[in-house]
């Protein structure tokens, strides 16, 4: 089985205050501005194209674009995600395995710290959300990784509404 790096417990719940730390500048700060707060390195932005967001390296060894920024056409961010584990390629089931054992440790580690989810959402890609006054923090399986992320409310939308 192929192997790729995922955060430890102690990491994750880290990586989890760093990205709650966003919450008083969401919707209003750009994206340098909210790169330096957070202590990360902007590595795809394009003016321009402000709203498609920014890639981030979050120096914790998952690669130039283990951060996403999602922003608005003013280069405001709208939202934060990250990373647990590095992106996984090659083999469909190790990935799938991989990425199973990476969240449920992810998951304990998160529970720990922040209590029982809000809304857990099973299925195959599953997601478990803790929903705050003004955001919703998540933790999140994607096509080659796990990792956390952070909404207003106002911008989430789905199942649990």
């Amino acid at each position: 089985m192929a192997q790729w790096r995922a955060l430890d417990e102690t990491m994750t719940v880290r990586a989890a205050r760093t990205l709650l730390s966003a919450e008083p500048w969401l919707m209003s700060a750009v994206v340098p501005q909210a790169a330096a707060d957070l202590g990360w390195q902007v590595t795809d932005f394009d003016q321009e194209w402000a709203d498609l967001g920014a890639f981030l390296d979050t120096g914790l060894g998952l690669g130039p674009m283990s951060g996403f920024f999602r922003t608005d056409e003013q280069s405001r961010v709208e939202s934060v995600s990250m990373n647990l584990t590095e992106k996984a390629v090659g083999d469909k089931p190790a990935i799938e395995a991989f990425k199973q054992d990476a969240f449920a440790a992810a998951a304990a580690a998160l529970t720990g710290e922040f209590g029982r989810p809000t809304d857990p959402l099973p299925g195959e890609e599953p997601q478990l959300w803790w929903r705050r006054p003004d955001t919703a923090f998540g933790l999140i399986t994607k096509d080659d990784a796990v990792g956390i992320q952070l909404t207003p409310n106002q911008l989430m939308t789905g199942p649990w509404k």
